[in-house]
This record gives C-alpha cells, structure tokens and sequence, in this order.
C-alpha cells in the first residue's frame, strides 16, 4: 500500500496565503503614502527665529490647568518673561519679541502649579507653522520647547587636526 502526500494542494494554499500577505502590504503602503490634506504642498518654515516673520509661543490643554513659566528669545541681554496663567477654553499665545541681528533662538519652559492630570502643551509657532512642541499630563509636570537656529555643515578638518586621513 502506498501513501500519495497531496503535495498539489498543499501549493495553491501556500499562494493563496502569499497573496492574501502582499495584497495586505499593498494596501498598507498605498494608506501610508496617500494624498492627505496635510502635507500636500509643505509651507516654507523658516530655519531660524531671525527668519520669521512672527513667532508665539501658544500654550493649551485641558481648561482650567494651572501653570507657571518663562518665555522669549534667547539673548544676551534679554530676560525671559513670566507668566502665571490658567488655561481656557482657547490656546493662549504669547508674543516673542525678536531682536534683529540676534539670533540666538527661543525657549518656553511651562509646568502645572496644581495637582491634576489634565495636559499642559507648549508649542513655538513661527509664520503659523509649528516648529516645536511639547505636552504633559503628570501631575505637576513641565514642558519645554526650544528653537534654535539650524547651523551650518562642518567645515572638513585641515590635515593633522584629527582627521582620519593623517593616520601614520
């Protein structure tokens, strides 16, 4: 008596399970990369607060979430300015002052004064593009958000100064 193994059903099923595998990858990647409104035709956002034509400091969450903090530029003689506040309904924005020729960046440090686990969200919008933000919901957390100008590339080191070409 001989055994015969249905090695010709074994393969459809084999194919039909590979199909079902790319088919699922194909619509995954054709979702990943769709059109969406977002995105669509990127808004030039500037690469330093010196660039911008205006630059806030927007501060939202969770309406009546108590907080404390200091915000502005980053400069050699300016002074941050402090704010104790509560949230409303709306972001608040506040107005960073930009001083030409000083390009230093800006910073926003934000934290809850009362217990809570509401959210606590501090963005830097410049030109209404947000360039950076950052969010809590601890108890009495923090949040900090700073720009800073993008610096150029590094210059190559000269040889002898350390670069990997001057290897005896």
């Amino acid at each position: 008596m001989s055994r015969r193994t249905p090695i010709e059903r074994r393969e459809p099923a084999v194919l039909g399970v590979l199909l079902v595998v790319v088919l699922a990858f194909g619509v995954l990647a054709a979702g990943c990369g769709g059109s969406g409104e977002k995105g669509d035709a990127p808004n030039e956002v500037p690469v330093s607060p010196e660039e911008a034509g205006e630059v806030v400091v927007r501060v939202s969450g969770t309406e009546g979430t108590a907080y404390a903090g200091t915000y502005g530029s980053i400069a050699e003689e300016g002074e941050p300015r402090t704010i104790e506040d509560t949230l409303g309904d709306e972001p608040t924005e506040y107005g960073v002052e930009l001083e030409e020729g000083v390009s230093d960046g800006v910073s926003a440090l934000f934290e809850k004064t009362q217990p809570g686990s509401g959210e606590l969200e501090a963005e830097i919008v410049a030109d209404g593009e947000v360039i950076a933000e950052s969010t809590t919901y601890a108890e009495f957390g923090s949040v900090l958000v700073d720009w800073f100008p993008q610096a150029g590339l590094l210059e190559e080191a000269p040889p002898g100064e350390g670069s990997p070409e001057e290897s005896p």
